[in-house]
């Protein structure tokens, strides 16, 4: 009977997974289309995620949505502050060195979640994952051959910070499960907004770049977030961070949809790689449960 509850357990968190990076997955092609300042991305970024954020929260506990932000404790700040200084890091990075390098870069944070894992959530990682891991990796690298460029040192530099926080960020909130962490994602929107009104040189946007970005805020990024931090309540961090790779993988074919840029074939070869990989992870992980 525990089996069966950890199979469903292990299943639902891959859901949740794969649900939220389905819906972050139109960011990038939306962060093309707006064009506008970083740091007036960011403010408005942030201050719509918080709004869709506090909304959808208020609807799940409605009376008790206030003492959900108490109980996440100061391991929820952290996570919070974590969280959007990644935000920052990211949007640094993508404006200061080549978006290959990035997201590259970026695609390393299975590997960071797995040693934080090891080292303080006293999890053992299996041989098997940790391939999984070096594989996907692989396949990002596939995905921008030829396209990795010297870029900028501290764009370069942003962008391992931030797979280093997207690992720490989904190894805490699994410590502090099974309270919900995403209040904690509330806050770190706020924090975001602030820091971008901060540097912003106006908050001027087109009536286009508002709707977009409404639509990212409001709803996009809140839904995705809120699946993608209950996540790790049931998988394992790394896991979590695998399934992120993704969106290295949906994300093109967006901007492919709609703004007809075709992916390349390495993009095709080395996302297949990537979803083949982690389907069979998936499948030979709930074997694993159902054996056990």
């Amino acid at each position: 009977m525990q089996s069966k509850v950890s199979q469903n357990n292990h299943s639902k968190g891959w859901v949740l997974g794969i649900l939220g990076i389905l819906t972050l997955s139109p960011d990038t092609l939306i962060i093309r289309l707006v064009d506008s300042d970083p740091w007036t991305f960011i403010a408005w970024r942030g201050a719509f995620m918080a709004i869709g954020m506090v909304f959808i929260l208020s609807l799940s506990y409605q009376s008790k949505v206030l003492s959900k932000f108490f109980s996440i404790g100061w391991l929820g700040c952290l996570i919070a502050i974590i969280f959007s200084i990644n935000n920052v890091f990211f949007q640094l990075s993508v404006q200061t060195t080549a978006v290959a390098n990035t997201l590259v870069i970026v695609a390393t944070s299975p590997l960071f979640a797995a040693v934080m894992s090891v080292l303080f959530l006293k999890e053992r990682v299996k041989t098997r994952t940790w391939l999984v891991i070096l594989i996907s990796v692989i396949g990002v690298g596939i995905v921008f051959t030829g396209k990795l460029e010297s870029g900028d040192l501290f764009g370069n530099f942003a962008a391992l910070l931030v797979a280093i926080g997207m690992g720490a960020h989904f190894v805490l909130v699994r410590l502090a499960r099974p309270t919900d962490m995403a209040p904690a994602v509330a806050i770190a929107s706020v924090l975001t907004c602030l820091m971008g009104l901060s540097m912003a040189p106006d908050l001027y946007l087109s009536p286009p770049q508002f709707g977009y970005l409404a639509l990212l805020g409001l709803i996009l990024l809140p839904v995705s977030f809120i699946f993608l931090t209950r996540a790790p309540i049931y998988i394992t961090a790394p896991e979590v961070s695998l399934i992120l790779l993704l969106e290295t993988i949906i994300g093109p074919f967006w901007v492919w949809i709609i703004i007809r840029e075709e992916p390349p074939v390495a993009t095709l070869i080395g996302g297949s790689l990537i979803i083949i990989t982690l389907i069979l992870h998936a499948i030979l992980s709930l074997k694993d449960f159902k054996q056990g």
